[in-house]
């Protein structure tokens, strides 16, 4: 019984994380249709900026929809013509989601 309960105690941890996470959801345009009172939740011309220039539009077609700022970091979802694109902050560099910028491989 003791066994039994040992068992219990130290496997039951090990399946709960062994779970496999669901797969993120793709973001669609839904996120882009914002009531007429949206306010943005923090104000980053730099990143509005630098948004503006990788997609080749006017900073006024920017929309920042979610920040998530953290200690010289930070996640970004902002709308561009309408749709969510996502962002990341490293220290003082903006990049887009999911890009590597040390990746030269051609």
């Amino acid at each position: 019984m003791k066994k039994l309960i040992f068992t219990l105690i130290f496997s039951l941890p090990t399946l709960y994380f062994a779970q496999e996470e669901k797969p993120k959801e793709p973001q669609t345009a839904k996120e882009c249709v914002l009531p007429k009172d949206f306010k943005e939740p923090i104000k980053n011309n730099r990143l509005k900026k630098f948004v503006a220039i990788d997609n080749g539009v006017d900073e006024k077609e920017v929309t920042i929809i979610r920040a998530q700022n953290g200690f010289g970091s930070g996640i970004y979802t902002v709308c561009v013509k309408g749709q969510p694109i996502q962002y990341q902050k490293m220290g003082t560099v903006f990049m887009r989601e999911g890009k590597n910028p040390f990746n030269n491989a051609k």
